[in-house]
């Protein structure tokens, strides 16, 4: 029996979500994929993304996701996106790899901050 390859719009958005977190740097970049909004039109052989700028720098480009587009015949349109974000305090996952540490940043954080309460 011979296995056959079939490649449709959801596995190659899968392949492009991939190829982001292989560029990315951080926590805050790998939320960043895996929030980003991907869509590809199988007839038109275009793709899209769109990440969140304060989890993924604006400019930054993804090798990797065009390198994928590429063997697949699709043209990327990027876009940047904002308030994704499920946390305060994106920027935070910009100092650490591990989700471990970057929890504890942020639950930290969350700890820390300063109410503007009278009896606060």
């Amino acid at each position: 029996m011979v296995l056959k390859m079939e490649l449709n719009a959801k596995k190659a958005e899968l392949l492009l979500r991939s190829a982001l977190l292989d560029d990315a740097n951080n926590i805050s970049e790998r939320f960043g994929a895996l929030l980003a909004d991907i869509s590809v039109d199988e007839n038109d052989g275009e793709s899209y993304i769109a990440l969140d700028e304060d989890l993924w720098p604006e400019g930054k480009l993804s090798p990797q996701a065009e390198a994928i587009a590429k063997a697949l015949g699709l043209e990327i349109e990027w876009e940047g996106t904002g308030n994704t974000f499920p946390f305060a305090w994106p920027a935070i996952g910009e100092h650490t790899n591990k989700t471990t540490e970057y929890y504890e940043l942020v639950l930290d954080a969350y700890r820390n901050q300063k109410t503007n309460r009278p009896d606060g």
